[in-house]
């Protein structure tokens, strides 16, 4: 078993991170806020715009933090075997323009599926001050070809897209340059910027980064149901269904449930973002929200 399972649950603190104004500006940027209209989401892409202040979007909290740390921590597999299948953000408050978090990490699950393992790697990102959580993601990893270990299998959600027509229904258009752009926030995976590599991995051309896809989603639920408000936002699930190319553009499904909202995001008919869940935050926006878990995958 080339998975390290002796290390859930062992935590790991990371040096404080702090960012800037320009480093929100920069991430709202990237996730398509100003485009097409570039007064439309100006609390997010500027900071002295006359009687408007700055904000964060929420999705910003899943590029805090640096480095996820080496894959050394997590087995002995090969980069070439991971598949990022699932992302969950969840916000106990709403972050700043800018600020400093300490990250602390940890394998927090590894799930037997038969063929492939799932890891779940759970970051909280705590206030330096009172050590209180502000934001936590949880990162779901397909490891391919290292399933089979006996261990738990955790049972498939039954999520489906509701069969009633999504009660709004919005398309965005990503530009050509957009994950060039995105990688500015600190991913540099060249399979998000190198024709020669991406054509080596079986791409036409440079994918997008999924949690720019996400970026793109989030922003406009929050937009959509919220009126943009980022103290609204809870928690945030989805499940990495099939890539973008920058330039695509993407077509967000959303229907409204009691705590927020289900969703589905594709490019024509292909579904990339799946099982998507949106709940909005406690009456009291300085408590703790549960994250939803994570969609697991039956293969």
């Amino acid at each position: 078993m080339a998975i390290h399972l002796q290390n859930i649950g062992k935590r790991s603190e990371g040096a404080p991170f702090s960012w800037e104004s320009k480093d929100a500006l920069l991430y709202a940027l990237s996730v398509g806020a100003g485009t097409p209209d570039p007064a439309a989401n100006l609390a997010f892409t500027t900071e002295n715009s006359r009687g408007i202040e700055q904000q964060a979007l929420p999705t910003f909290a899943v590029v805090l933090g640096g480095s996820s740390g080496s894959m050394k921590d997590l087995g002995g597999f090969k980069l070439s075997q991971v598949l990022h299948g699932g992302q969950t953000i969840a916000l106990h408050k709403s972050l700043g323009s800018s600020g400093t978090v300490v990250p602390v990490r940890f394998l927090s699950a590894v799930h037997d599926k038969g063929k492939n393992a799932i890891l779940e790697l759970t970051t909280e990102l705590l206030d330096p001050l009172t050590r209180e959580v502000v934001a936590s993601s949880i990162t779901q990893m397909v490891i391919r070809g290292e399933g089979g270990f006996g261990g738990d299998s955790r049972p498939s959600e039954n999520w489906e897209a509701p069969s009633s027509e999504a009660d709004f229904t919005v398309n965005q258009l990503t530009t050509p340059d957009q994950a060039l752009l995105y990688r500015l926030n600190g991913d540099r995976n060249p399979l998000h910027s190198d024709p020669a590599l991406a054509q080596m991995v079986g791409f036409a051309k440079p994918i997008l980064h999924g949690l720019c896809t996400l970026g793109f989603a989030g922003r406009m639920i929050l937009e959509t149901l919220a009126d943009s408000n980022p103290d609204d936002f809870g928690s945030l699930s989805v499940r990495f269904a099939a890539p973008v190319t920058p330039g695509d553009e993407l077509t967000t499904s959303i229907w409204k449930t009691e705590s927020g909202a289900s969703f589905q995001v594709r490019v024509g008919d292909t579904v990339v973002l799946d099982r998507g869940s949106y709940v909005r935050r406690a009456a009291n926006v300085q408590d703790p929200v549960q994250e939803p878990e994570l969609a697991s995958f039956t293969a």
